[in-house]
């Protein structure tokens, strides 16, 4: 109550006598709009990472609303060290009211949440007009209510803008839109706090300390980046809240605010850094780029996020951007020097003229804090929109300014208001066109791979439409071609191509490279020496389906993908949980074949490399009654059935089920 009567004292807001002014009125047509301009995406697939995050998760979906099952969806995530518990619990409470996993839901749910975000940024711009207010141009401004204007406009062009669209109709980006929307309530609680401070100190610190540790607490919860809400707010009060009049008592509690929420913090982080370097470097081991490589090529993509915002493109935009060249020193790329060069003069003009220009030095700023994480050192994928979903802000509300602000006094604010809702429109309208591409699986990717012809990633999820949907095996191998061509090392790109490889090519490999790209023992030596991503686990994955299907066209490929699973298991410094996958899949496959030597074998290694794990002794059991070495078999499983495994329901299910399989041989026999 005590922060609904400080936003209702303020004046500037008293003065909102027209109905249609009010927040709540302009907040409801904001929503309005955005729900009309992401319509079309409403039906939407779940696409890429929202497989493995949510559908093909086990530990998603909540069947009941008891303690166990919301514990389990809660902790269900394994994208963090803190398990984005918030975005987790909510796909399972999706997954509950849906009943099921209906895309429609998940997606307005998303959708919802942009919403709550336009409100909490039209309130943001709100509370930050008495800073903007003292600026030259906006001094000069002859708007009835120039503060709801600047407001207004700032929030639409914000949500509709199409640059954000990944990070509201792409499912698993629920984890960015919600660390935002807890990221952004912290700052409006941190502003209103800060506009209290000279007369009300007390109440004033209280509600910025709150803004500050809630939303940082609650948004990393969602996300890890929302660690940066302390540099955001830092940023805001660096540029836009020192145009506010305060006395030298309040600029010494804010200083010794920011030394103790932000300045402590980063000393801690980089004393951290320098003693465990690692931290950092040693996550590129499973990278296709080298740290250097990472920080030149950087640069280059925060002018390609700014030229988007500033210019929006939705053809160039995209899922994926691994067309984007790397830049391997400061040559080999020509804007790779020029790039860093221009941002670090950005840099440098928003500090010199954050009292000149703050609007000016806030978009800067802030767009370069909200990039200091996911954009820098740190071992991340190159390029991904979403990460601009709040960095954008910082940029389009200078535009929003420079529109209604910048433009000749003379020119009529008639004429004025209608170029902004023109640019709103049009940006509207762009939102609207790309959604068109979301609203079916297909639709998105006969997009991306006709407007990203170099993006291996958009070619190859051509080529798996082509194979699962429309069974055009011809077509899938252009495609899944293309993308081992353009990415030669990803293992994933190469084991698609090789199970939609006709046997007959075989012959024509010594003639044509490219079929190179299909034979098994350079797959199994890229799986051996590259780095295992989730393109390659999921190729594999789809590959051993179909060998267990007895699909005729991959039974012939089962030496193939058990060698290519020989090899993950044989990988030096591979990861354990892909071993462990790997051993499981290749016994089924040799079973599947009837090898039991070979897949008593496999059964051995996995004894071998984790003699606590009943699964394997398990496996060693059923091949063995295989070679038809019955007693060797029976004896292993009452071991198992007399120690604690075997009071584990589901390894007691698969001992019965063994060993009703031995007596059913042995009558037979008889």
């Amino acid at each position: 109550m005590n922060l609904l009567k400080i936003k209702l004292a303020d004046p500037l807001i008293s003065k909102m006598t027209n109905p249609l002014a009010s927040p709540l009125v302009l907040w409801s047509i904001c929503c309005l709009v955005i729900f009309i301009a992401y319509a079309p995406g409403w039906n939407g697939p779940f696409v890429f990472d929202d497989q493995l995050n949510i559908l093909e998760n086990p530990n998603v979906p909540i069947h009941d609303l008891n303690e166990q099952n919301i514990i389990r969806s809660t902790l269900s995530n394994e994208s963090g060290p803190l398990k984005r518990i918030i975005p987790a619990l909510s796909f399972g409470l999706n997954y509950y009211f849906a009943d099921g996993f209906k895309s429609i839901h998940f997606k307005l749910f998303n959708i919802a949440i942009h919403c709550i975000n336009s409100g909490l940024v039209f309130w943001l711009l709100t509370l930050l007009w008495p800073s903007v207010c003292h600026t030259s141009w906006a001094q000069q401004s002859r708007l009835s209510n120039p503060r709801v204007a600047f407001a207004i406009s700032g929030t639409l062009i914000w949500a509709l803008h199409a640059f954000l669209l990944t990070s509201v109709l792409y499912v698993v980006q629920r984890m960015t839109s919600m660390a935002s929307m807890f990221m952004l309530m912290g700052t409006c609680l941190y502003v209103v706090g800060r506009l209290s401070l000279e007369k009300q100190p007390a109440q004033g610190l209280s509600l910025m300390c709150l803004g500050l540790i809630a939303g940082t607490v609650l948004g990393v919860a969602c996300k890890e980046n929302a660690a940066l809400l302390p540099v955001y707010i830092g940023a805001l009060e660096f540029t836009l809240l020192t145009q506010l009049h305060s006395s030298q008592q309040t600029i010494k509690k804010v200083r010794w605010f920011f030394i103790i929420f932000l300045g402590l913090p980063i000393l801690a982080g980089l004393l951290y850094w320098f003693q465990h370097p690692s931290f950092i470097t040693g996550g590129y081991g499973g990278r296709p780029f080298t740290f250097y490589e990472r920080v030149l090529t950087e640069p280059r993509v925060l002018w390609f996020y700014l030229s988007m915002i500033i210019v929006p493109d939705i053809q160039t935009m995209g899922l994926f951007h691994d067309d984007f060249k790397l830049s391997s020193d400061l040559f080999s790329i020509w804007t790779t020097l020029p790039s860093i060069i221009g941002i670090i003069i950005l840099l440098i003009l928003s500090i010199a003229w954050r009292k000149r220009f703050p609007v000016f030095a806030f978009a800067v700023l802030w767009f370069l804090v909200g990039h200091s994480l996911e954009s820098s050192v740190f071992p991340l994928e190159i390029i991904h929109e979403h990460r601009n979903y709040l960095p954008a802000l910082g940029p389009l509300l200078a535009i929003s300014y420079l529109l209604l602000f910048a433009l000749p006094s003379k020119i009529p604010n008639g004429l004025r208001i209608c170029m902004i809702f023109l640019v709103i429109f049009c940006l509207g309208f762009g939102t609207f066109q790309r959604a068109h591409y979301w609203s079916s699986e297909s639709t998105l990717i006969e997009s991306l791979a006709v407007n990203h012809p170099d993006s291996p990633s958009s070619q190859y999820l051509r080529g798996e439409i082509l194979r699962k949907r429309e069974k055009n095996f011809e077509g899938a191998y252009a495609y899944y071609l293309r993308a081992a061509e353009l990415s030669p090392e990803e293992a994933g790109f190469l084991i698609s191509l090789s199970m939609v490889t006709p046997d007959s090519f075989t012959q024509l490999e010594t003639q044509l490279d490219s079929l190179q790209l299909a034979r098994s023992d350079y797959i199994v030596n890229i799986i051996h020496q590259k780095p295992m991503g989730a393109w390659g686990i999921r190729a594999l994955d789809v590959a051993i389906k179909c060998v267990m299907s007895g699909n005729e066209r991959c039974l012939s490929k089962a030496n193939d993908v058990a060698s290519w699973l020989q090899a993950l298991i044989d990988k030096p410094k591979g990861k354990s949980a892909h071993r462990y996958y790997s051993l499981v899949h290749l016994f089924a496959i040799r079973m599947k074949q009837n090898r039991f030597a070979d897949a008593l074998a496999t059964a051995n290694t996995g004894i071998k490399l984790n003699p606590n794990n009943p699964r394997f002794v398990l496996m060693q059991a059923h091949a063995l009654i295989g070679l038809n070495r019955l007693d060797e078999s029976e004896k292993l499983l009452d071991n198992i059935q007399r120690s604690s495994a075997g009071r584990v329901p589901k390894y007691a299910q698969r001992i019965i089920q063994l060993k009703q399989t031995i007596e059913l041989i042995r009558n037979k026999k008889t």
